[in-house]
């Protein structure tokens, strides 16, 4: 699996800020924001969560619960995400949404393969540095690659997507936990003890840093 560049994580609220690795290059760190190209259906056809109801039929459901992931995923690791459909499964003409940062494309008039394939070449004729496609169709994988995107699976993708939220949801438990220790900490501790506590937590933070 391809490494995929992790920016800093946004601020979760006004006091948790987590940081990722930054990726590497033969440059130097890469400033520039990735794109990834992402074949929504095929992905839906093989997330268990996505799958009951996209072989159901139940398209909508099946499209809206991957692009709230990909909306959450994209604004964690600050990359540019495009969600490709194809429009003749669901009936619906070809046209662009924006849903919370994220592109949103139902191509009617090509495959969703064909307009990934297209939108790569366009990418990297443009000069973007990295293009990672999603899906777990072996043509369109070996198309990408040869046009120069790094390739992901689906699989590959629901695992970042889980990674990513695991860590959020640990670092907010910490907080809450924290808060929470504060709240103790006043109600049952005198203002000396607490003040005696907030120095001795300032002096450790200090001596990590040096």
């Amino acid at each position: 699996m391809p490494p995929f560049p992790n920016p800093p994580l946004p601020f979760l609220s006004n006091l948790l800020v987590f940081f990722f690795s930054l990726c590497s290059t033969n440059q130097g760190i890469d400033t520039a924001v990735p794109v990834l190209l992402v074949d929504g259906y095929n992905v839906c056809g093989h997330w268990m969560k996505l799958k009951k109801h996209f072989m159901k039929g139940r398209l909508d459901i099946a499209r809206q619960k991957l692009i709230d992931e990909l909306v959450t995923f994209s604004m964690l690791r600050e990359v540019k995400v495009v969600a490709v459909f194809d429009a003749m499964m669901s009936g619906l003409p070809t046209h662009k949404e924006s849903f919370a940062g994220v592109d949103i494309i139902f191509s009617a008039e090509s495959s969703a393969d064909t307009w990934i394939e297209k939108e790569v070449s366009a990418l990297k004729e443009d000069g973007c540095p990295k293009v990672w496609v999603v899906t777990s169709d072996r043509c369109q994988q070996e198309a990408a690659h040869g046009a120069g995107a790094f390739v992901w699976s689906c699989k590959a993708l629901v695992t970042e997507i889980k990674a990513s939220n695991k860590e959020v949801e640990k670092m907010l438990q910490e907080q809450r936990s924290t808060s929470f220790q504060g709240r103790l900490l006043k109600h049952n501790l005198d203002s000396e003890v607490v003040d005696a506590l907030k120095n001795l937590r300032q002096k450790l933070s200090e001596n990590e840093l040096k």
